[in-house]
């Protein structure tokens, strides 16, 4: 009975932490959806190096940028494109937003970079 929970506890840490992208875990690959309503998920945890993909699901265009983490950075994402980014190296915190309507909250967002080798 002690290993399975030792088992257990894990897992329901890992769904704590993945937060979106449909993996479960902080290693993603995560999926970020534009749509006329804004960025979904808004805000999500990864490792170090895990893919991130922005999908325009709205009918304007939209560009992905983040001052602190250049690396997220999207080239004109038309409607129904999409991009991966890999992020960089953690512990770090990264926000973004629409450049080509920074100010539109809707469609901005945060990223936790955890540390790498941190047991994942």
């Amino acid at each position: 009975m002690r290993a399975a929970i030792l088992i257990m506890i894990p897992l329901a840490f890992f769904v704590a932490c993945g937060g979106s992208g449909g993996s479960g875990t902080p290693t993603g690959p995560f999926q970020v959806t534009l749509t006329s309503a804004g960025a979904s998920p808004k805000s999500f945890t990864a490792l170090s190096q895990a893919e991130v993909q922005f999908t325009n699901n709205d009918s304007v265009n939209h560009r992905i940028s983040s001052s602190d983490c250049p690396e997220m950075s999207t080239p004109l994402l038309t409607p129904g494109m999409n991009a991966t980014v890999m992020l960089g190296a953690g512990p770090k915190s990264c926000t973004f937003n629409d450049s080509l309507n920074p100010s539109n909250t809707a469609f901005q967002g945060s990223v936790n970079i955890l540390a790498p080798g941190n047991g994942y």
